[in-house]
This record gives structure tokens, sequence and C-alpha cells, in this order.
């Protein structure tokens, strides 16, 4: 419906994470959906489409950047880097660069906490090298604002999380050793939420079994739950990569390398 919505007013929904919806064309803007519902619950069920297109109207107005895209510099300062599941992005065009298996990262430009993914078309006239737009962006980022670090017991397993209010949480996994000890086997790192990073550093061959099983539980639930849900799975950090540690709640089943570091750690 709200996709609907948006083509009667001239744009496209072109991200979705359950939590907010960013659009593109005539309104442009990041819409938070709990709006959406609440509008809607104030009329019957055959208004719901006339009120979310009004709705869209309204909220994106507010929201709409006034950043010219194809104006550089007024855009390099407003340039982040958020990561995505694969297939929340609904366009093809977008600015990415692979981030983990099922993730990517995504060129974005925040402002006023409104936030624009970066058509690749824009890119081209730009006339820049995107692995240095992905720098600038990466660094900003970070500038902005760091996570809240935390220690968490999750069913009797310690682990490091950290936690915002903002979209861009999971971007920070580059800058792991500035908030976690990571020894040389590496960490397990869960990205449930695109508001939080678990971490759990491999030290012991039963304390990382014990986190996977913990990790892959709750970041299935909380996943589920959101909001702004991002993914299930579990990896293993070894830099500079996020390998896939393939598992369900109640299995797991490591690649080769992974079980090779396990069977070194002490017991």
């Amino acid at each position: 419906m709200v996709r609907l919505a948006a083509t009667r007013v001239g744009s496209t929904v072109v991200a979705y994470d359950g939590e907010t919806v960013v659009l593109d064309g005539r309104l442009t803007g990041t819409i938070a959906l709990s709006d959406l519902r609440a509008a809607c619950d104030l009329e019957p069920r055959k208004g719901w489409l006339r009120v979310v297109q009004g709705a869209l109207h309204g909220l994106a107005q507010s929201v709409q950047s006034d950043v010219d895209l194809l104006d550089l510099e007024a855009v390099r300062p407003h340039l982040r880097s958020r990561v995505y599941a694969v297939g929340a992005l609904l366009t093809e065009d977008v600015v990415t660069e692979p981030f983990a298996d099922g993730l990517v990262e995504a060129l974005v430009v925040e402002v006023q906490g409104a936030v624009r993914t970066v058509p690749a078309p824009i890119v081209l006239q730009w006339q820049v090298s995107v692995p240095g737009l992905f720098v600038r962006a990466r660094q900003q980022t970070l500038d902005a604002g760091l996570p809240l670090r935390s220690s968490l017991d999750l069913d009797g397993v310690e682990l490091t999380a950290l936690e915002s209010t903002g979209p861009f949480t999971a971007t920070h996994v580059h800058w792991l050793p500035s908030y976690v000890d990571v020894p040389p086997a590496g960490a397990l790192v869960a990205l449930p939420t695109r508001h939080l990073v678990l971490v759990a550093p491999l030290l012991g061959r039963q304390q990382t079994l014990d986190a996977a099983q913990a990790m892959l539980v709750n970041a299935d639930r909380l996943w589920r739950e959101g909001p702004g849900g991002l993914s299930p799975d579990l990896w293993w950090w070894h830099p500079p990569d996020l390998v896939l540690l393939p598992g369900t709640p109640t299995s797991l089943s490591p690649p080769p390398a992974f079980l090779q570091v396990l069977d070194a750690l002490p017991s």
C-alpha cells in the first residue's frame, strides 16, 4: 500500500527495513512507518490508501533534503555509509559495496536525520572515485557519533553490545578493535538490527560455542522483533573479513577455516 501511495504522489520506495521507507522522486526522504500506522488507526480500512498518501506527502515534505545531489561540494559533508540487508534496497542503481554475505554497504546522504541513498547515475556525473567516496562516508559516519558500548549477559554468556538510536551502527564494525579487545582468533559478530551490534571475542572452545548458540538464538529473535531488523545471521570477524557462519537457533555449520581456529583455542 505504501508503494502504491508513493507512486501516486510521484515517488518510488527505494529502501524498506520494516521500520522506515526511503522515498525518491518528487517527494524525497525517510518516512517512519510508525507514523503511517498511527494515521491509519484513526480511519476505516477503506480509507487507508488515502490516509497513507496524505501522510506520505506531509511527512516527506517535512524531511525532504534541501541538498542538491548533483552538487558534490554541497553533498560531501553529508555523506554517510549505511549497511542494508540484500533486498532492502529496492532499486539496482544505488551505489553499494559488499559488506558481508547477505549485506551491502550503501552510500547515503544524511540531512537533519533524513537519509537518502545515492543513485549511481549521480556519482557518474560527479566523476570521482567511488572507493574514495566510501572512505569519506565511513569517516564521517564515525565522526558523527559513536555507539554506546556495554556488557551484556545473554543466557550466561558475556557479550559486548554496541547500540545507537541511528541507522549506522553496523558500519562501526569497520572499527571493531576500537570497541572490543579482539584476539588473533577473531570474534563472533551479530547484526540483528540497524541499532545493535553484538560481539564475542574467541577466547576458548566452549566459550565460543556457548556464545555462538546464544547469539544465534537472540539475533534471530531481535531481528524478528525489530525495530529495524537487519539480519538473523552470525559472522566470524577475521580481519579484514566478515565470514558467514551458517546456522540456526539450534545448530551451527561453520566453514573448515573456522573449525581449525576453534580447535586451536584453549578448552
